[in-house]
């Protein structure tokens, strides 16, 4: 009996440390708070790292394990600070962890299933009119590609964006009336889910000895917006730290200098899923009553797979309304046709899945054809959606 029970301990105690990556990582911040949250990401990357390497295939595998690193709070089971270095300009951490790691895989396979096929779609601001600005936030848009495919992410080439520009003015009245629908008619057309948009372009020129110019700085911001949700994620400042006598260049270094803290900002969003649920924006074209849609919203709340606030909005000729799901986007229309089933005035009108457009989903009457979509739909009649 003693021995079967030593049997019993020792794989239990095996699977557990099996479990467990034990790493030692530097953290720095402007204040030891800040340095510690570095250090414990950087310890849940090294352990990603190592627990997820025969994962390497996967699409934007970058952007996931960055996600899936800004997640510290499920992963770390124990850490021990073991150095702390106070310096004028900043705060250094050491500390040893222990990193969870069947549940860092389990996390990242979810992640990559969610997001796989994911485009970035990097453009001036549909608002800027001067064509030298427009050149220029070009060659910006151009550089964040650049830093872009270094992760491995997907992003629309110059020509196609063209391309789509075209089409997406067609469906406007004006490509300027709207700046936001603009720029998500764009983001639609190239199955973008994320846009980043360039803007506020300045240039100043820095004097040397005998008044002759040492070269340009040039600054700019960058806004981030999910276009599945209409979701902004906040801009960040971008400027080259010495001055350039070469355009490309200038832009290409004040890029890099903060292209990290921009991806980060991503990555930090995306990685807030795993705790909240995924964000996805549901649109209802031609069916129901406000009624019909609080009997909705409140199914949709005694659902544990469900979250958000859950605002019911009318835009244009849907009704909005956002929420978040801890599955993915199928797992969600097949959850809304059922839903639907049970609202009398949604299984008369036999509520169909129209268009899934990343997590954007449109449902409207079987026979109704949404106007002017300008992604795959599922109509029959119309381009069959690609997974």
């Amino acid at each position: 009996m003693r021995f079967f029970v030593f049997i019993l301990f020792f794989l239990t105690t095996s699977l557990r440390s099996q479990s467990l990556q034990e790493t030692e990582a530097k953290g720095t911040g402007m204040t030891k708070s800040d340095a510690l949250q570095d250090a414990l990401r950087n310890a849940v990357s090294q352990a990603a790292g190592v627990s997820i390497m025969s994962e390497t295939k996967v699409e934007n595998y970058l952007i996931v394990s960055d996600a899936i690193s800004s997640n510290t709070k499920g992963y770390i089971q124990s850490y021990e600070v073991i150095k702390e270095t106070p310096f004028p300009d900043r705060f250094e951490v050491i500390l040893k962890a222990k990193v969870t790691t069947e549940t860092v895989k389990a996390d990242f396979q979810l992640l990559a299933r969610q997001i796989g096929g994911m485009r970035f779609l990097v453009m001036p601001d549909p608002k800027e009119t001067n064509e030298a600005n427009l050149a220029t936030l070009q060659i910006v848009s151009n550089k964040i590609n650049d830093a872009l495919s270094t992760k491995g992410c997907r992003y629309i080439e110059r020509d196609r964006f063209n391309s789509l520009k075209k089409e997406a003015i067609a469906l406007m009245e004006s490509s300027k009336s709207d700046k936001l629908s603009y720029a998500q008619q764009l983001g639609m057309l190239s199955d973008a889910q994320f846009i980043l948009t360039v803007s506020d372009l300045q240039k100043t020129s820095q004097p040397g000895a005998f008044d002759i110019s040492k070269g340009d700085i040039y600054s700019f911001n960058v806004k981030v917006m999910d276009n599945c949700t209409g979701e902004g994620l906040g801009s960040l400042s971008f400027a080259n730290m010495q001055a350039s006598k070469n355009t490309e260049d200038a832009i290409g270094k004040a890029v890099n200098e903060k292209f990290e803290k921009l991806f980060g900002t991503i990555t930090s969003y995306i990685g807030s899923w795993l705790n909240n649920g995924t964000p996805y924006e549901l649109r209802f074209y031609q069916t129901g009553t406000y009624r019909d849609f609080r009997d909705l919203r409140k199914k949709l709340k005694e659902d544990a797979s469900f979250g958000g606030e859950m605002e019911i909005t009318s835009v244009l000729n849907y009704t909005k309304l956002n929420c978040t799901f801890k599955k993915q986007a199928d797992d969600l229309a097949d959850k809304l046709l059922d839903l639907a089933d049970e609202i009398p005035t949604f299984k008369e009108q036999k509520l169909d899945v129209k268009h899934i457009f990343g997590r954007q989903i449109s449902m409207a009457p079987q026979k109704y054809i949404i106007p002017n979509l300008p992604s795959k739909s599922l109509d029959t009649n119309q381009t069959s959606i690609q997974h």
